[in-house]
């Protein structure tokens, strides 16, 4: 009865599964989630280097206001959505040893359910870039 038993087999790939899913599924959705941070990271760059940019060189972002209005309008034409309260615009700072540089710093919060799954995955997205106030040559 017993080696009959350890012969049976029919249920030996549901156990396998149900063993093996939520682990494959943590790394398929980890690994997806991951990628969807970088490409946010990579994004809100770029859009921190237009922004300040622009503010640098062109009378479009002159105001504050005016460059947090781009940088908003900017993410959103990559398909990232932020709002102008995410978007930190300083003029005329001093910014990684240059003087009279523009700063743009943009925190947006990422929702993702990996949050909850691994305590170390970020809950907001950081970017930030300079550049330096062009004044026209005399």
């Amino acid at each position: 009865m017993l080696r009959a038993l350890l012969r049976n087999d029919t249920a030996a790939a549901l156990t396998e599964f149900a063993l093996l899913a939520p682990v494959f599924f943590v790394f398929l959705f980890g690994t997806i989630e991951g990628g969807r941070l970088l490409w946010m990271q990579q994004t809100l760059e770029t859009v921190a280097y237009s922004t300040a940019r622009c503010a640098s060189v062109s009378a479009t972002c002159g105001a504050v206001q005016g460059a947090k209005q781009y940088a908003v309008a900017r993410a959103a034409g990559y398909g990232v959505t932020i709002v102008t309260a995410d978007v930190t615009v300083e003029k005329n700072v001093t910014c990684r040893g240059f003087p009279a540089s523009n700063r743009t710093s943009i925190t947006t919060p990422i929702n993702s359910v990996m949050a909850s799954l691994v305590p170390v995955f970020p809950e907001s997205v950081t970017a930030e870039s300079c550049y330096p106030v062009l004044t026209p040559p005399t």
